[in-house]
């Protein structure tokens, strides 16, 4: 998990210099609350990854449940941040979820790497 956190920092690093050199200063803060959105989802999901995998050892609905929970709560969790982000912060929304997207690349790039070794 800690190469996909890295994979992630670079693509939010990466979407911040993007959206700074095609449309100004005002998108810095906006990428990296998209950035910090992603990177948080990331770290759900690890956590609730892991309480699943040990709950599945006694009893397997119980971490299947715990699983579609965790789904629940990282789409609420999105877009409660989201709607703070362009509602209450009136960030750049382009600049936010275009950051959030890129940082979301890294589980395909994650996957592919770990497919190859």
């Amino acid at each position: 998990m800690r190469n996909l956190f890295v994979i992630q920092v670079a693509l939010v690093m990466l979407g911040v210099a993007l959206f700074y050199f095609y449309m100004g200063h005002e998108t810095i803060i906006a990428s990296f609350y998209g950035g910090g959105v992603a990177i948080t989802h990331t770290i759900l999901l690890s956590r609730r990854l892991i309480s699943a995998g040990s709950m599945a050892n006694d009893n397997p609905e119980a971490g299947v449940l715990n699983l579609y929970l965790g789904v629940i709560q990282r789409f609420i969790f999105m877009l409660v941040m989201f709607g703070v982000g362009i509602g209450i912060l009136k960030l750049n929304p382009p600049a936010m979820v275009g950051t959030f997207a890129l940082a979301q690349v890294a589980y395909m790039i994650y996957g592919t790497k770990r497919s190859q070794e």
